[in-house]
C-alpha cells in the first residue's frame, strides 16, 4: 500500500506525484536488488563470519548511545559512552557508572555515589546480563537461536542486516535481543533488548574504531586513586 502522503500528492500535483511514486519504486526495487543479493545468507552463517570479524578486531573503541523505556512505556533517557574492548576485556563508562573487566575481576563504579564493587568475572559467559561481550562470541548459539530469515534495511546508503536472538533458557532476563550489523563491514549497528517485563534497552554504536596498537592494562581496571573517598564493597 502506497502511502497517503503520496497519493495526496499524486492528485494535487500529477507531475510531481508520478516523481514521487517513481523515486518508491526505485527505493523498493533497490532494497529487492539488496535482499535478492543477501538473503544467500542465513543468520546462523551471518552471526558466524560477525564474531569472526569481532575475534580479528582485538582492540576496539565504540561510542554509543543508550536508550530503552520501562515496562509502563515511560522513556528512560539518553546516555552517551565509549566501550574499549581487547580480546575478553573491557571498559564501559558513561556519566552515571563505570564497568571494568579484566581477567577475572570485574569493578562497577556508581559515579554519583562515588561507590564501587568489585567481583569475580567470567569472561566466557555468554550471558549477555553477565557479560555485554557475550553478543561478540562464537558461542552465542549455546544460549540463543537465530532468526531463519534475518530482516534488511538501508540506511544511509549503507545496508544494514537485523538478527533476532531468541533465549533458549527461560530463566534468562531477555525474550528477545535484536542485533544489526552492517553488511559489508561486518561492524556492530545496534542491539536492542526486550526484557521478559516489557521494557526495553538499545546501544547504537555511533562510532566503531579499530585500533592497531594494544590498549594499556590500566584501560580494563579501575583506579581508587583516582576516585578519592571511594567506598569499596569486595564480594569476591
Amino acid at each position: 500500500m502506497l502511502p497517503v502522503v503520496s497519493v495526496v500528492g499524486l492528485l494535487a500535483n500529477p507531475v510531481e506525484g508520478f516523481a514521487v511514486l517513481d523515486g518508491i519504486y526505485e527505493y523498493e526495487n533497490t532494497v529487492a536488488q539488496y535482499n535478492t543479493y543477501t538473503q544467500r545468507s542465513t543468520s546462523e552463517q551471518i552471526m558466524e563470519r560477525f564474531s569472526a570479524k569481532m575475534e580479528e578486531h582485538s582492540s576496539v573503541e565504540m561510542c554509543f548511545t543508550f536508550s530503552g523505556a520501562d515496562k509502563y512505556g515511560g522513556a528512560l533517557g539518553i546516555l552517551e559512552g565509549t566501550i574499549y574492548r581487547q580480546g575478553a576485556d573491557y571498559a564501559m563508562l558513561n556519566r552515571q557508572i563505570e564497568v571494568y573487566a579484566f581477567g577475572d575481576t570485574k569493578w562497577i563504579y556508581m559515579v554519583e555515589n562515588n561507590e564501587a564493587m568489585v567481583m569475580l568475572h567470567e569472561p566466557t559467559s555468554i550471558d549477555v546480563a553477565e557479560n555485554p561481550l557475550a553478543l561478540f562470541s562464537a558461542q552465542l548459539s549455546k544460549e540463543y537461536s537465530f532468526s531463519n530469515n534475518p530482516n534488511y534495511y538501508i540506511e544511509e546508503e549503507l545496508e544494514v542486516v537485523e538478527i533476532c536472538l531468541t533465549p533458549k533458557g527461560k530463566k534468562l532476563p531477555y525474550a528477545s535481543i535484536f542485533l544489526r550489523i552492517y553488511s559489508q563491514s561486518l561492524t556492530p549497528h545496534s542491539i536492542k533488548y526486550h526484557a521478559t517485563d516489557g521494557s526495553w534497552y538499545e546501544a547504537t554504536i555511533t562510532a566503531y574504531t579499530h585500533r592497531d596498537q594494544s590498549f594499556p592494562p590500566e584501560q580494563f581496571t579501575f583506579s581508587s586513586k583516582n576516585h578519592p573517598g571511594v567506598y569499596i564493597t569486595d564480594l569476591r
